[in-house]
């Protein structure tokens, strides 16, 4: 069964691989989900996140090309929760949901549909508060993503595996860095200055029954910008108007370099929230390209929105944790 296994492989997946004309460079949005922030001791929140990711732009270095056949859409549901065991520390948790959407325009005029959905991979991360006070604060914070999230989604069609970066889980561990600096009081009592910077270092996952090894790129990603408060009658309302810079370096497989993958973005990401009372918050962001230097050809984002809920609470607890 193995050697049919293998035979198949060879004849249908490695031709595919080796002739693709781009890797999907849009993701699963976890490294960008952790949200660094301040929390008072005995705090928790619960949050609510969805995420649609278009990638319909086809660019090669940093030309966007025409005539695309492909189009991905992803959809993802982070469930986001956090508890600040004191003033310095906090534990922070994702689970996801995932949906991944891929129509491909064939020669004869037919559209090809791939598609796969379940649950995606989780993060755990703790947050240390260096400094806090009026005017500046510095978080640090570090953590791993658990590969819980489904691998094994196949093509409808064929029956064969579907690729690594199509699956809703990547099939390996990852380790997170973190660090968030803001200044506050700038122009206006209530106007912050925020840079959050995240770096994602990789491991490998056996795929295809061993016959091969695949591992996503590090990614470092660097969010940037300016935020304010304004009163709309007995609540508020926060806008702001943040920059993204992502790298990530080319994914591997079996050790070497995977063809059109790793590179440079930078997005515009305007976005609000809105402040019902002292517990519930909603919010959105759009995010706009504004740069792309690619590795080789890749579809990439088009454009990217995210929903927000989110619950804060405060127990009154707290532990001696220094």
């Amino acid at each position: 069964m193995k050697e049919i296994f293998t035979l198949t492989f060879c004849l249908c997946i490695l031709p595919q691989l080796l002739t693709a004309q781009a890797c999907c460079s849009g993701g699963t949005p976890l490294s960008g989900s952790l949200g660094l922030q301040n929390m008072n001791a005995g705090g928790g929140l619960v949050e609510l996140n969805y995420d649609y990711n278009t990638q319909h732009d086809l660019v090669a270095g940093s030309e966007k090309l025409g005539n695309n056949p492909r189009r991905r859409n992803t959809h993802s549901v982070l469930l986001r929760a956090g508890y600040a065991f004191n003033e310095r520390w906090t534990l922070l948790g994702i689970v996801s949901w995932i949906r991944q959407e891929e129509v491909t325009r064939r020669q004869n005029g037919d559209k090809g549909l791939k598609e796969a959905q379940g649950v995606g991979d989780a993060v755990l991360f703790g947050q240390y508060n260096l400094l806090s006070n009026s005017g500046l604060s510095i978080l640090l914070g570090a953590g791993a993503e658990i590969p819980v999230g489904g691998t094994g989604s196949v093509d409808a069609e064929t029956g064969l595996p579907l690729h690594p970066d199509l699956q809703p889980g990547r099939g390996a561990w990852a380790f997170l860095g973190g660090a968030r600096l803001t200044l506050f009081q700038l122009f206006r009592p209530t106007m912050s200055f925020t840079s959050n910077i995240t770096y994602r270092l990789t491991t490998p996952a056996d795929r295809y029954q061993g016959l091969q090894e695949y591992e996503f790129g590090n990614e470092l990603r660097l969010l940037t910008g300016f935020a304010d408060r304004f009163n709309v009658g007995t609540t508020f309302f926060d806008p702001s108007l943040l920059f993204l810079y992502r790298y990530t370096v080319p994914d591997k497989t079996n050790g070497f370099d995977t063809p059109n993958t790793g590179g440079h973005w930078v997005h515009f990401r305007p976005g609000f929230e809105w402040v019902f009372g002292p517990s519930f918050q909603a919010g959105a962001f759009a995010e706009v390209p504004l740069y792309r230097n690619l590795t080789g050809t890749q579809l990439t984002t088009t454009t990217r929105v995210r929903l927000t809920l989110r619950y804060t609470f405060q127990t009154g607890n707290s532990f001696g944790l220094e």
